[in-house]
């Protein structure tokens, strides 16, 4: 893509991460001059996100995968930070994953923030975070068939119906019982939230010490609908209705994506 190099962003940033790990950047692609993907060798892939969070003030706002086997025969993962530091951009961080193995290492015990991220890739994709220290599910229901994974290309049979659920909670919530802290469940609803939620709050007298908490009951796959059943002019519709109370914000998220990929 054609970008004005006299405007682009985080060029120093860059600079500085190719000093710090050489050879590590393989690829390097602007989508506007506020952002920038750069494809790194795996196996640095932890030590690349580690050094942007911690030493050029980056946040990790989200994290996602994607199969692009019918691209470059891979799947890929792609951790977008938010650089809020003296020069304010985004880069995002990719990483291409053998399609055999489905493997790459995980960040999260290096960037504590990446564990829902990586939740949702294993969920959704079957990518193997090695080293996550969460091996419990995120999105998908504690019934759900092992083997599938709903955003892969090739993976849904619409045609599938799940058996008879028992509604027996399996779910394996962390457990604070070695400890003195007492539980106080809150649920199924939260002012916060505008769907159902199971938190565990561990408190110790007037102070929490820890939570746990699991979302996505009302998990619909719309991503995936979007993807097989829409096209650009329409997802709009859908995405306005993600959500009861922050449509307008999926929808503009959508939609400056869009512009983006577009933007020439």
């Amino acid at each position: 893509m054609n970008v004005n190099s006299s405007s682009n962003r985080g060029e120093a940033i860059l600079a500085a991460l190719k000093t710090q790990f050489p050879g590590a950047v393989l690829d390097e692609e602007r989508q506007t001059p506020e952002q920038v993907t750069i494809t790194v060798k795996i196996n640095l892939l932890p030590d690349v996100v580690h050094y942007l969070y911690y030493q050029h003030d980056g946040w990790l706002p989200v994290l996602f995968g994607n199969d692009e086997r019918t691209l470059n025969g891979h799947y890929a993962v792609y951790y977008a930070l938010s650089m809020e530091g003296a020069e304010k951009c985004w880069i995002v961080v990719k990483a291409l994953v053998d399609a055999d193995s489905r493997e790459f290492p995980s960040v999260t015990p290096r960037v504590p923030a990446a564990v829902w991220g990586e939740r949702e890739i294993r969920d959704m994709y079957g990518l193997i975070p090695v080293g996550l220290p969460d091996q419990r599910r995120l999105v998908l229901p504690d019934d759900w068939p092992e083997d599938m994974h709903p955003l892969r290309k090739d993976a849904m049979d619409y045609r599938l119906r799940p058996e008879p659920t028992t509604d027996t909670e399996t779910y394996p919530f962390i457990n604070e019982g070695n400890s003195d802290a007492r539980v106080i469940p809150v649920g199924p609803l939260h002012i916060t939230s505008d769907e159902p939620g199971h938190f565990r709050l561990f408190v110790d007298g007037e102070q929490i010490v820890d939570a746990d908490y699991r979302l996505f009951y009302v998990h619909r796959g719309m991503e995936k609908l979007a993807e097989t059943r829409m096209g650009y002019n329409e997802v709009t519709f859908l995405s306005d209705r993600v959500c009861g109370i922050c449509g307008f914000a999926h929808s503009v998220a959508y939609t400056n994506s869009v512009e983006n990929a577009l933007w020439d």
